[in-house]
Protein backbone atom coordinates (compact mmCIF):
# COMPACT_ATOMS: atom_id res chain seq x y z
CA UNK A 1 0.00 0.00 0.00
CA UNK A 2 1.37 3.44 -0.82
CA UNK A 3 1.70 6.13 1.98
CA UNK A 4 0.08 9.32 1.44
CA UNK A 5 1.74 12.40 -0.10
CA UNK A 6 1.54 13.50 3.66
CA UNK A 7 3.97 11.01 4.87
CA UNK A 8 6.77 11.80 2.71
CA UNK A 9 10.01 12.00 4.37
CA UNK A 10 12.26 14.78 3.47
CA UNK A 11 15.72 14.76 5.30
CA UNK A 12 17.65 16.95 3.20
CA UNK A 13 16.43 19.69 0.56
CA UNK A 14 17.78 22.95 -1.52
CA UNK A 15 17.93 24.24 -4.87
CA UNK A 16 20.08 21.57 -5.76
CA UNK A 17 19.38 18.25 -4.30
CA UNK A 18 16.88 15.99 -2.22
CA UNK A 19 17.32 13.24 0.35
CA UNK A 20 14.30 10.97 1.02
CA UNK A 21 13.08 8.36 2.67
CA UNK A 22 12.12 5.16 0.38
CA UNK A 23 9.29 2.64 1.60
CA UNK A 24 10.08 -0.89 1.06
CA UNK A 25 7.73 -2.18 -2.13
CA UNK A 26 8.37 0.77 -4.10
CA UNK A 27 10.66 0.88 -7.45
CA UNK A 28 13.42 3.71 -7.36
CA UNK A 29 13.30 4.58 -10.80
CA UNK A 30 11.49 2.46 -13.77
CA UNK A 31 8.78 2.10 -16.52
CA UNK A 32 6.05 1.38 -13.52
CA UNK A 33 4.19 4.55 -12.37
CA UNK A 34 4.13 3.90 -8.66
CA UNK A 35 8.06 4.54 -8.98
CA UNK A 36 9.37 6.77 -6.13
CA UNK A 37 10.72 9.36 -8.69
CA UNK A 38 7.09 9.75 -9.75
CA UNK A 39 6.37 10.53 -6.52
CA UNK A 40 9.41 12.87 -5.80
CA UNK A 41 8.83 14.69 -8.96
CA UNK A 42 4.94 15.47 -7.94
CA UNK A 43 6.42 16.62 -4.59
CA UNK A 44 8.75 18.96 -6.08
CA UNK A 45 6.56 20.59 -9.00
CA UNK A 46 4.14 21.07 -6.28
CA UNK A 47 6.55 22.94 -3.78
CA UNK A 48 8.71 24.28 -6.98
CA UNK A 49 7.56 28.14 -7.12
CA UNK A 50 10.71 29.64 -9.36
CA UNK A 51 11.01 29.66 -13.15
CA UNK A 52 13.79 27.21 -13.32
CA UNK A 53 12.73 24.09 -14.58
CA UNK A 54 13.56 20.85 -12.77
CA UNK A 55 15.29 17.83 -13.73
CA UNK A 56 14.82 15.00 -11.03
CA UNK A 57 17.12 11.82 -11.27
CA UNK A 58 18.06 9.47 -8.19
CA UNK A 59 21.70 9.02 -8.18
CA UNK A 60 21.78 5.91 -6.77
CA UNK A 61 19.21 2.74 -6.47
CA UNK A 62 17.63 0.95 -4.02
CA UNK A 63 15.98 -2.76 -4.32
CA UNK A 64 12.41 -2.62 -4.54
CA UNK A 65 12.48 -4.75 -1.18
CA UNK A 66 15.05 -2.43 0.65
CA UNK A 67 13.59 1.42 2.53
CA UNK A 68 15.59 3.58 2.68
CA UNK A 69 17.34 7.56 1.91
CA UNK A 70 17.82 8.27 -1.72
CA UNK A 71 19.88 11.51 -3.37
CA UNK A 72 17.78 12.65 -5.99
CA UNK A 73 19.76 15.42 -7.47
CA UNK A 74 17.76 18.61 -9.06
CA UNK A 75 19.55 19.27 -11.92
CA UNK A 76 21.92 17.82 -14.71
CA UNK A 77 25.07 19.53 -13.23
CA UNK A 78 24.25 17.87 -9.20
CA UNK A 79 22.87 14.59 -11.14
CA UNK A 80 26.51 14.12 -12.38
CA UNK A 81 28.50 15.19 -9.80
CA UNK A 82 26.54 13.51 -6.70
CA UNK A 83 26.82 10.41 -9.59
CA UNK A 84 30.41 10.68 -9.62
CA UNK A 85 30.70 10.77 -5.87
CA UNK A 86 28.71 7.59 -5.91
CA UNK A 87 31.14 6.22 -8.38
CA UNK A 88 34.23 6.78 -6.36
CA UNK A 89 32.76 6.01 -3.53
CA UNK A 90 32.49 9.05 -1.20
CA UNK A 91 29.24 8.42 -0.45
CA UNK A 92 28.84 6.67 3.06
CA UNK A 93 25.96 4.32 3.86
CA UNK A 94 25.25 2.51 6.67
CA UNK A 95 22.35 -0.37 6.61
CA UNK A 96 20.59 -2.04 9.65
CA UNK A 97 19.29 -5.95 8.48
CA UNK A 98 18.21 -8.70 10.28
CA UNK A 99 19.75 -11.40 8.90
CA UNK A 100 19.39 -15.28 9.67
CA UNK A 101 21.73 -17.03 12.21
CA UNK A 102 24.35 -15.35 14.44
CA UNK A 103 27.24 -14.08 12.10
CA UNK A 104 30.79 -12.96 14.04
CA UNK A 105 30.67 -9.85 16.17
CA UNK A 106 32.53 -7.88 13.32
CA UNK A 107 32.95 -9.23 9.88
CA UNK A 108 34.94 -7.77 6.63
CA UNK A 109 33.23 -9.74 3.93
CA UNK A 110 35.69 -9.35 0.40
CA UNK A 111 33.96 -11.57 -2.04
CA UNK A 112 34.46 -10.17 -5.65
CA UNK A 113 30.83 -9.82 -7.37
CA UNK A 114 30.98 -9.38 -11.01
CA UNK A 115 34.33 -10.12 -11.38
CA UNK A 116 34.96 -6.73 -9.71
CA UNK A 117 36.51 -6.17 -6.22
CA UNK A 118 33.36 -5.83 -3.48
CA UNK A 119 34.09 -5.62 0.31
CA UNK A 120 30.96 -5.18 3.34
CA UNK A 121 31.57 -4.17 6.65
CA UNK A 122 29.36 -5.84 9.43
CA UNK A 123 29.10 -5.56 12.58
CA UNK A 124 26.69 -7.45 14.96
CA UNK A 125 24.02 -5.67 17.01
CA UNK A 126 21.97 -8.08 19.26
CA UNK A 127 20.63 -11.28 18.28
CA UNK A 128 17.15 -13.25 19.05
CA UNK A 129 14.48 -15.73 17.60
CA UNK A 130 11.38 -15.04 15.43
CA UNK A 131 8.72 -17.14 14.77
CA UNK A 132 8.98 -18.68 11.19
CA UNK A 133 12.91 -17.51 11.35
CA UNK A 134 14.23 -19.15 14.24
CA UNK A 135 17.46 -17.64 14.88
CA UNK A 136 18.16 -14.17 13.67
CA UNK A 137 20.63 -11.25 14.51
CA UNK A 138 20.00 -7.33 13.77
CA UNK A 139 23.32 -5.72 12.46
CA UNK A 140 24.40 -2.54 11.00
CA UNK A 141 26.32 -2.89 7.46
CA UNK A 142 28.69 -0.51 5.63
CA UNK A 143 29.33 -1.47 2.01
CA UNK A 144 32.51 -0.10 1.01
CA UNK A 145 31.75 -0.77 -2.56
CA UNK A 146 28.37 -0.48 -4.37
CA UNK A 147 28.08 -3.73 -6.46
CA UNK A 148 24.45 -4.96 -7.51
CA UNK A 149 23.11 -6.37 -4.56
CA UNK A 150 26.45 -6.59 -2.60
CA UNK A 151 24.71 -6.62 0.47
CA UNK A 152 22.52 -9.46 -0.10
CA UNK A 153 24.74 -11.39 -1.97
CA UNK A 154 27.88 -11.34 0.85
CA UNK A 155 25.51 -12.12 3.27
CA UNK A 156 24.18 -14.79 1.81
CA UNK A 157 27.83 -16.36 0.92
CA UNK A 158 28.76 -16.61 4.63
CA UNK A 159 25.78 -18.36 5.12
CA UNK A 160 23.36 -15.56 6.83
CA UNK A 161 21.71 -14.24 4.37
CA UNK A 162 18.98 -11.16 4.67
CA UNK A 163 15.98 -12.60 6.31
CA UNK A 164 12.58 -12.03 3.43
CA UNK A 165 14.98 -12.21 0.63
CA UNK A 166 13.25 -14.14 -2.04
CA UNK A 167 16.12 -14.45 -4.58
CA UNK A 168 18.58 -15.28 -2.32
CA UNK A 169 17.24 -17.75 -0.20
CA UNK A 170 18.38 -19.23 2.91
CA UNK A 171 18.42 -22.51 3.49
CA UNK A 172 15.54 -22.39 6.16
CA UNK A 173 13.28 -21.29 3.29
CA UNK A 174 12.18 -17.81 2.62
CA UNK A 175 10.62 -15.78 5.50
CA UNK A 176 7.35 -14.90 3.79
CA UNK A 177 4.92 -12.30 4.62
CA UNK A 178 7.15 -9.14 5.80
CA UNK A 179 9.11 -8.42 3.18
CA UNK A 180 12.81 -7.92 3.05
CA UNK A 181 14.53 -6.77 5.99
CA UNK A 182 16.86 -4.56 4.53
CA UNK A 183 17.28 -0.73 5.34
CA UNK A 184 19.41 1.67 4.65
CA UNK A 185 19.32 4.08 7.51
CA UNK A 186 22.48 6.57 6.70
CA UNK A 187 23.85 8.36 4.57
CA UNK A 188 26.82 10.78 4.56
CA UNK A 189 28.41 12.63 1.65
CA UNK A 190 29.51 16.37 0.88
CA UNK A 191 27.63 18.86 -1.20
CA UNK A 192 28.49 18.70 -4.50
CA UNK A 193 28.75 22.89 -4.45
CA UNK A 194 29.25 24.21 -0.89
CA UNK A 195 31.22 21.08 0.34
CA UNK A 196 29.45 21.07 3.29
CA UNK A 197 28.49 17.69 5.30
CA UNK A 198 25.09 16.39 4.41
CA UNK A 199 24.09 13.57 7.04
CA UNK A 200 20.73 11.64 7.72
CA UNK A 201 19.91 9.27 9.90
CA UNK A 202 16.90 7.55 11.41
CA UNK A 203 15.53 4.95 13.12
CA UNK A 204 14.84 1.56 10.56
CA UNK A 205 11.29 1.16 9.48
CA UNK A 206 8.29 0.34 11.49
CA UNK A 207 8.64 -3.47 10.79
CA UNK A 208 11.88 -3.64 12.35
CA UNK A 209 10.76 -2.22 15.69
CA UNK A 210 7.98 -4.35 15.57
CA UNK A 211 10.23 -7.49 16.80
CA UNK A 212 10.56 -7.94 20.49
CA UNK A 213 14.43 -8.26 20.63
CA UNK A 214 14.86 -5.62 17.63
CA UNK A 215 12.91 -2.87 20.14
CA UNK A 216 14.96 -3.87 23.12
CA UNK A 217 18.19 -3.92 21.45
CA UNK A 218 18.47 0.34 22.39
CA UNK A 219 18.79 1.40 18.57
CA UNK A 220 18.20 5.04 19.78
CA UNK A 221 21.12 5.26 21.58
CA UNK A 222 23.05 3.68 19.32
CA UNK A 223 22.13 5.52 15.86
CA UNK A 224 23.01 9.50 15.95
CA UNK A 225 19.31 11.09 14.76
CA UNK A 226 19.32 13.59 12.53
CA UNK A 227 15.96 15.52 12.22
CA UNK A 228 14.51 15.73 8.89
CA UNK A 229 13.87 19.54 7.70
CA UNK A 230 12.04 20.33 4.34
Amino acid sequence: MTRSQDELQIGYLDRDLLVAWKPHGVLTSGNSGATFKRRITQYLHEKNTSERPLKIEPCHRLDFGTSGWVVFGLHLEAIQKIGEAFARQAVTKHYLALLHGTPAEKMSIRIPLGGQTAQTDLRLIKSGQIAGAGSVSLVTIKPLTGRTHQIRKHTHAIGHGVVGDDQYSHAMGIYRGKGLFLCAHEITFSHPFSGASVHVSQLPSRKFMKIPFVHQAGLERQIILSSPSS
